[in-house]
């Protein structure tokens, strides 16, 4: 029997991906309302419903398979990663960065890669510590004058105003203000199912931010150029232009505007996210507060905090991971089928839509030991239960598109908790007893408000510092 005969043998073996659990709903908008009003909890519904593999249509998607576990996970990221295109699977964000490395598959993805990776070398991480470190000290400066804080809101604000900084180099509040407003409007608008670039619509609004920050990033590069400093700037935009592979590859300026596009999208908003239940978590529990401010104590002593102590915390980098475990930061990871799958035992058809859950695979209690528990030991030897099986841990994605930002992000988050564990006590309604387990973070998170207490310095106490 030759290869193909084998390969149709196989496949006439396999169940249709039509007979998979789960239901298509309705004419024409399939499960559309379902998904819009529970947006997470309509996943959690049907995963218990239908276990790890179901099916779901909308008027957005198609047909859908939902995959679920560690297993699931490994298709996506190795075994059939060169069936799926993350390109058409992330589609939606086309308005925000259309000719970003988040768009694109196979060659032009490793080569777009590339090019972007000395952005995100531990070289170049190190040099935007002070600057991550300045703006969250003085975002924070006031948050124990001012009673109960919207927890979500001025964190997107600090993240949003790193990443600008970083990202594009700029330094007046003035400036940052206004970048961070039009992109605000531009974020805001991709939710909208009108696609008429019009002022009277929200996605032709959002299209007009976008525009204006396009012509910001090219005035700030023909400005540095008239300088004469292009090359000696260590924001990524510089980076960014300045870059050239080893075959002469070097960013146009349109894919410079997306890619810079899809950095301040996928740089703050995670952050701010991850951030706000991590907070919630830690507001809850006074006696991990006081374990990592021990720590700090043991690793830093009167040291100002540097790029060297953060690399020393492990309980700390617990804590970060059980928050991604526990709150992922997108709870879907899509792609779109470019030939046919087959997984357990059901021939997924080109063209279907294939959704992974690092929310779902996170809480799975064949994984983790009572998995709605926040408990960062879990992770911490002998136990480490993430590594019982590859795979088991994806919120910041795996395979070729891990996401690529992670050591920065982790590195922020790690700026924020040591100077909130200095500066603060804290804690934040609602509390675990009233909403946990949580199901809709994504929803829910504007309901967190936080009230933090100055802690009085005392002899001995770790000061805010600079990196070294």
């Amino acid at each position: 029997m030759s290869a193909k005969q084998k390969f149709v043998a196989m496949n006439n073996k396999l169940k249709s991906a039509d007979l998979m659990p789960g239901s298509y709903g309705l004419p024409i908008i399939g499960e559309l309302i379902s998904f819009l009003t529970k947006r997470e909890e309509f996943y959690w519904q049907k995963h218990q419903a239908n276990g790890n593999v179901f099916k779901s249509s909308s008027l957005i998607f198609g047909k859908t398979a939902c995959l679920v576990g560690p297993e699931a996970n490994r298709l996506v990221f190795k075994d059939a990663a060169d069936k799926l295109s993350s390109r058409l699977g992330n589609k939606l964000l086309e308005p925000i960065s259309a000719d970003s490395v988040l768009l694109k598959d196979g060659e032009a993805h490793r080569t777009n890669r590339k090019l972007i990776l000395p952005v995100f070398h531990q070289q170049a991480i190190a040099g935007y510590f002070d600057t991550i470190q300045s703006v969250v000290t003085e975002a924070m400066a006031d948050w124990g004058e001012r009673g109960t804080i919207d927890l979500s809101a001025e964190l997107h604000k600090l993240t949003l105003t790193v990443v600008v900084k970083i990202f594009l180099g700029s330094e007046s509040t003035a400036e940052v203000d206004r970048v961070s407003g039009w992109f605000n409007t531009l974020v805001d608008s991709v939710s909208g199912v009108i696609r008429w670039d019009s002022p009277l619509t929200s996605y032709g609004r959002g299209q007009a931010a976008r525009r204006k920050i396009a012509d910001y990033i090219l005035q700030v590069i023909a400005e540095r150029a008239a300088r004469g400093d292009l090359d000696r700037s260590t924001d990524v935009l510089s980076l960014l232009v300045n870059t050239i592979d080893e075959d002469g590859n070097k960013f146009t300026e349109t894919q410079i505007i997306d890619q810079v596009m899809a950095f301040l999208f996928a740089g703050h908003d995670t952050t701010s996210t991850l951030m706000s239940w991590l907070l919630f978590e830690l507001g809850n529990s006074p006696a991990w507060r006081q374990r990592l401010r021990d720590e700090q104590q043991q690793v830093m002593g009167n040291e100002p905090i540097s790029m060297t102590h953060l690399r020393q915390l492990p309980d700390m980098t617990n804590v970060i991971k059980e928050g991604e475990r526990l709150y992922p930061p997108a709870f879907l990871i899509a792609r779109v089928a470019l030939a046919d799958i087959e997984y357990a035992g059901y021939l997924i058809p080109a063209g279907w839509f294939i959704f992974i859950s690092p929310m779902l695979t996170h809480r799975l209690p064949e994984i983790y030991q009572d998995p709605d528990l926040f408990d960062p030991d879990r992770f911490a030897p002998p136990r480490e239960e993430d590594k019982k099986q590859p795979y088991s841990l994806i919120g910041f994605g795996g395979g070729a598109h891990i996401c690529i930002g992670v050591e920065l992000a982790q590195m922020e988050m790690k700026i924020i908790l040591s100077t909130l564990l200095q500066k603060y006590d804290w804690t934040v309604t609602p509390t675990t007893a009233e909403i946990a387990p949580v199901r809709r973070p994504f929803t829910m998170q504007k309901q967190l408000k936080a009230t933090f207490v100055p802690i009085n310095p005392l002899p001995g106490e770790v000061p805010v510092g600079r990196g070294g």
